[in-house]
């Protein structure tokens, strides 16, 4: 192998298109593959929130400005399970407060939401999310403790 292949590889990138093709037409069916999805009840953007159930239009998110400013810092925020990471106002005045659900760090808020407020609504559960979460735990089911799966859930709710 000389020095240029180094510098700038030749990968054949084909056997790969067709998985971003299935995410691209998908992505929800394609994520679910891979991830399960947990609600804190009450206090996240369940299926059945009214947020997401009702033609309330929304006029504002504002994310914890506490823990917006310590993304990618070496002193990070931990969030604890029900620490308000943001508020959602609607256009008639009413306000959700959404938590955490998990203890860890805010690694990413969504900002498309600050310009963008109609992903939260229409693409909740992909292009929609409001932030990524690091569990402080390393065990999955440990950091979820609080939280239902979304098969618990449709049960708790009674949902087909």
């Amino acid at each position: 192998m000389n020095s240029k292949s180094l510098i700038n590889p030749n990968y054949d990138l084909n056997p790969y298109k067709k998985i971003g093709e299935k995410y691209e037409n998908d992505s929800l069916t394609y994520l679910e593959q891979y991830y399960t999805k947990y609600f804190l009840i009450d206090s996240s953007l369940s299926p059945t929130h009214p947020l997401l159930q009702s033609s309330q239009k929304v006029k504002s998110i504002k994310f914890n400005e506490k823990i917006s400013q310590s993304i990618n810092k070496k002193k990070q925020i931990p969030l604890e399970i029900k620490r308000e990471i943001c508020v959602i106002t609607t256009v008639s005045g009413k306000k959700y407060s959404i938590k955490a659900g998990v203890v860890g760090w805010v690694i990413d808020f969504n900002m498309r939401l600050d310009r963008e407020y109609d992903l939260l609504q229409e693409k909740p559960f992909t292009e929609g999310y409001i932030a990524i979460i690091k569990p402080k735990q390393d065990d999955p089911q440990k950091a979820l403790n609080h939280c239902i799966d979304e098969k618990e859930y449709k049960d708790v709710r009674t949902l087909d």
